[in-house]
């Protein structure tokens, strides 16, 4: 990444705070059942500080900068999920809720402009947080106004619950229910070729 502050570090650290904004919903959750997450992850992982970017990053390392913040998100989010089902195995719908709704709220934003499916894998892109940009997570196998397939070419997300003790598999569990959200409001749907395959359709009329 440049030494110098641009619209790449803004769009990755903007998916930084998307996902963080969904963490804060899970402290709400973990609140309503006798967990006190927010004060757990403050302690494990630092707390998440809510200021322009320029007047945080710090430029000497922007890079490792901004990989701590990824680091802390994915901690924090994968924490919170496994501590949550860990306390209740039952919560697993009121997660998927939470997610599906992230998902649609994004996607009552882009209606009114009728996205076609390349417009809205970029949207995906632009929201859900894949690593850095240099791991190059996804591949886009074919790509038209009314399908987009993509492949997972490797999965950033099982350090942070291999390290918290929690099961990736919930990770794409969440992802999907997001992705869902997302797609059912702009008249897609979402198809899973295989565990590491994605694919968004518009449906038929």
């Amino acid at each position: 990444m440049s030494a110098f502050l641009g619209p790449i570090h803004y769009w990755l650290y903007n998916k930084i705070r998307l996902q963080q904004e969904i963490v804060e919903e899970l402290f709400i959750l973990g609140k309503e059942n006798g967990l006190s997450l927010e004060a757990e992850c403050k302690k494990l992982y630092g707390a998440f500080e809510k200021k322009p970017l320029e007047e945080m990053i710090d430029h000497n390392n922007i890079h490792g900068w901004l990989q701590e913040r990824v680091s802390q998100v994915e901690y924090s989010y994968a924490y919170c999920v496994t501590k949550l089902l860990q306390a209740d195995p039952g919560l697993m719908p009121k997660l998927k809720s939470i997610h599906k709704a992230s998902g649609r709220e994004l996607a009552l934003t882009m209606k009114d402009k009728n996205p076609d499916a390349a417009i809205i894998f970029k949207a995906i892109s632009d929201n859900l947080l894949d690593g850095m940009p240099c791991d190059h997570a996804n591949r886009l196998l074919a790509q038209s106004e009314d399908e987009v397939l993509w492949q997972r070419s490797i999965c950033v997300h099982s350090i942070y619950w291999d390290n918290t003790g929690g099961d990736v598999k919930n990770y794409y569990e969440l992802r999907d229910a997001w992705l869902e959200g997302l797609t059912e409001e702009l008249g897609f749907s979402l198809e899973r070729p295989d565990e590491i395959s994605y694919c968004i359709k518009r449906k038929s009329a």
